[in-house]
């Protein structure tokens, strides 16, 4: 009987385990969710890159926006957003030559 009853407490125990540990994460991921930090580097990410396909030559812009960090990779045509820990890419497609200075709450695209 001892044995029976350790391995029903044993499977119990692992059970807690596992219920704390996707408790955890589902937290962990509503409160980005919840901050809206991850729809704003989405908005901003979308934003630039969408500037980027309408522009002409020789159009600048300067954007304000929260403390983020911007990339631009002209090799592969993508925009990357990062707040916080959140972060996200998105394609342009404009084939022209584009300059990106960031600062952190201003963003300075140049379209050549």
């Amino acid at each position: 009987m001892k044995k029976r009853g350790q391995e029903e407490l044993a499977l119990f125990a692992v059970y807690i385990i596992i219920a704390i540990f996707v408790s955890v994460a589902l937290m962990i991921f509503v409160s980005g969710v919840a901050g809206g930090r991850l729809v704003k580097s989405q908005v901003l990410a979308k934003e630039i890159a969408l500037f980027i396909d309408a522009a002409k030559p020789d159009t600048s812009i300067e954007m304000e926006h929260e403390n983020a960090l911007v990339n631009l990779n002209t090799e592969t045509k993508e925009v990357t957003v990062q707040i916080e820990k959140n972060y996200y890419t998105y394609d342009y497609f404009s084939s022209y030559s584009i300059d990106l200075e960031s600062n952190g709450t201003v963003t300075k695209i140049s379209i050549k």
